[in-house]
């Protein structure tokens, strides 16, 4: 498992989440799940016209500051409720993430504070002026029954020490002991990118924050920015990102060989007619063992089976009301494109769950009780599989602290269930007849567990118990 730590907090993956955790985010329970303070106008610090997408900071009666995104203005509505939405899913999942809201609001709650600047690209910076921050608005272009939407990203707390690279570790924070392309956490982002197409995973898109605490201080790490998230990106959604690296040999040299007769799956991409807020996303065209970023990423190309079962396994908590829930947050003018999104999200997640549950058996939550050893077949009890076909075996074994036999009585006999309960004890609490007792030289138990659905066993789950402390100390995947 993954644990806690400043990278990574168990959320929905563990326990399930209320309505309001899923919806508040990072800003659940403070005074910042309301987004930016409106008891006075909010007073603008400073603007960038530079890029795509033109935006403004701000700073409100709490004295906290907000970085205000707009989309192009090629496609008013797409990029920032994306961004809000993904966030939100990333937060759930377990990331550190800023407090990204969508906020609706109208030229009277903005003032160009005193000594704001702001850069343009051939007058350099320059004192701003409400005349420029009219301009601004005018350019966006994000404006719905008369108001203006935007992203608000509050500014993270701390002081920014830069991005965290998707290898090797920080020299600077002597805490940063794990090389990063060997933390599962980031190796899986793979997994969870390719849920909502957040192929722009790019250094430049974490960012890490030193925070002073009452003894000493410590760096927690963030992932920033999720507007080019669910088939959003820029002015001009692309078809192959999440299909191909920004430069991909092997699929340039099949087009090269065969003159481009034949086509990727990808070219057949396209928007959904009508829906001008939703990119370009699809679950037809997914697949979620080819899934790439943009940019080669370290951390994901040392993806392993287990990581990949790991990330599964925290989707396969999202629930359809979960997701709707989280959509929902967007704000979506047409309620067809909150509609298709939420779909769309549900069908990737199905697809990336069975697919890695069929490369590890999704037996987990492994508890020792009164009697014996109770698991749970997450397949079977979150809807992606069959509970009534499904059946269990399992058999047991001493082993010592080298997990090996040596007295020579070796495995049990299998025995078969249609239960996710392997029995160790009698009424009595003590072992029950036929499981194998310990001596000096075999102080734990093995136990294999395996799950057919009617094509074969699956691959073996082993559990290994201590007799003297009655607990379980290692699982083998």
């Amino acid at each position: 498992e993954v644990v806690n730590s400043t990278w990574f907090t168990n959320r929905i993956g563990l326990k399930p989440l209320t309505a309001e955790e899923l919806t508040e985010g990072p800003a659940h329970g403070s005074e910042l799940a309301g987004g930016p303070d409106r008891s006075t106008p909010w007073t603008i610090v400073g603007a960038k016209t530079a890029g795509v997408t033109p935006g403004f900071l701000i700073r409100d009666a709490r004295d906290d500051v907000w970085l205000m995104k707009f989309d192009t203005p090629s496609n008013p509505g797409m990029t920032i409720r994306s961004g809000v939405v993904s966030n939100l899913l990333f937060h759930a999942m377990g990331y550190n993430v800023p407090v990204d809201q969508l906020v609706v609001f109208t030229r009277e709650n903005l003032v160009v504070g005193e000594g704001a600047r702001m850069r343009l690209p051939r007058e350099g910076e320059m004192q701003m002026t409400e005349a420029n921050l009219d301009s601004i608005l005018t350019a966006t272009n994000s404006i719905f029954d008369g108001k203006y939407h935007a992203l608000a990203s509050r500014y993270l707390d701390g002081v920014p020490v830069g991005p965290f690279d998707d290898q090797g570790t920080r020299g600077d924070d002597p805490n940063d002991t794990i090389r990063h392309q060997d933390r599962r956490e980031l190796r899986a982002l793979k997994v969870f990118g390719a849920w909502v197409n957040h192929f722009d995973t790019k250094m430049h898109n974490s960012l890490d924050m030193y925070v002073a605490g009452p003894d000493s201080g410590y760096v927690r790490h963030y992932l920033i920015d999720f507007a080019s998230t669910l088939g959003a990106f820029g002015a001009t959604p692309v078809k192959r990102f999440g299909y191909e690296f920004g430069f991909d040999t092997f699929p340039i040299l099949g087009r090269t060989l065969t003159f481009g007769m034949i086509e990727d799956d990808w070219v057949a991409l396209e928007r959904p007619e009508g829906l001008d807020e939703v990119g370009l996303f699809d679950v037809e065209t997914f697949d979620p063992a080819s899934w790439k970023p943009d940019l080669p990423h370290s951390a994901m190309a040392n993806l392993t089976r287990r990581d990949g079962y790991w990330a599964a396994k925290v989707l396969s908590a999202f629930t359809d009301e979960a997701i709707g829930l989280i959509v929902r947050q967007g704000r979506y003018q047409d309620p067809a494109a909150e509609e298709y999104l939420v779909a769309a999200l549900i069908g990737r997640r199905d697809k990336i769950v069975r697919y890695w549950f069929a490369q590890v058996p999704p037996l987990d939550f492994f508890t020792l009780t009164t009697a014996g050893l109770e698991y749970h077949d997450l397949a079977a009890e979150r809807g992606f599989a069959d509970p009534a076909s499904s059946r269990y075996r399992y058999r047991l074994m001493a082993v010592g602290s080298d997990r090996k036999n040596r007295r020579g009585d070796g495995w049990t006999d299998w025995r078969e269930t249609d239960t996710t309960l392997v029995p160790l004890f009698d009424e009595t609490g003590t072992l029950a007849p036929g499981v194998p007792r310990r001596d000096e030289d075999h102080g734990f138990m093995g136990i294999e567990v395996q799950v057919d659905r009617g094509d074969g066993w699956s691959d073996a789950t082993i559990l290994y118990g201590a007799y003297g402390s009655g607990r379980l100390v290692a699982l083998d995947r």
